[in-house]
Order: structure tokens, then C-alpha cells, then sequence
């Protein structure tokens, strides 16, 4: 599993990557469709990230949660 710094770090290198200046024509179209790739898991590793902290968060108000089917999904 990664954790979200790791996930931060990879983003911070792709920016790196898409600012450079040197890549040609056909490298900067790599670049980008890696990208691109990776932006969007990264979309949906915090949306699932989301998606804990707020069951968890429910869970914490409201003790009777235990058994709840997003409780069940998450763990």
C-alpha cells in the first residue's frame, strides 16, 4: 500500500518531468501519457483515502457502525 507522501513524491518528480525543457517532440508525448496515467490513480487513491476518513469518521460519532456495509468495504 502506499502512503499518500509517497503518492506526493511521485507527483512532485512528474512535475519536474512535465516542466523540462529538454524532451524531444516524441519523449514529451511519453511523459505525458504517463502522466496522465498516474494522475488519475492518483485521482482514485484519494478519493478511496476520502472515502476511509469519512466512515471512520462516522464510525467515531456514531459507535453502532460496527457492522455497517462501508465499515465492511473499508477494512
Amino acid at each position: 500500500m502506499m502512503k499518500m507522501t509517497e503518492l506526493q513524491e511521485i507527483l512532485g518528480k512528474r512535475i519536474e518531468i512535465t516542466l523540462e525543457t529538454k524532451l524531444s517532440p516524441e519523449e514529451r508525448q511519453t511523459a505525458n501519457e504517463d502522466s496522465a496515467l498516474i494522475m488519475e490513480l492518483a485521482k482514485q487513491m484519494i478519493n478511496n483515502a476520502d472515502l476511509i476518513l469519512r466512515a471512520e469518521k462516522l464510525q467515531a460519532q456514531n459507535h453502532a457502525l460496527t457492522d455497517s456495509v462501508i465499515i465492511g468495504m473499508i477494512k
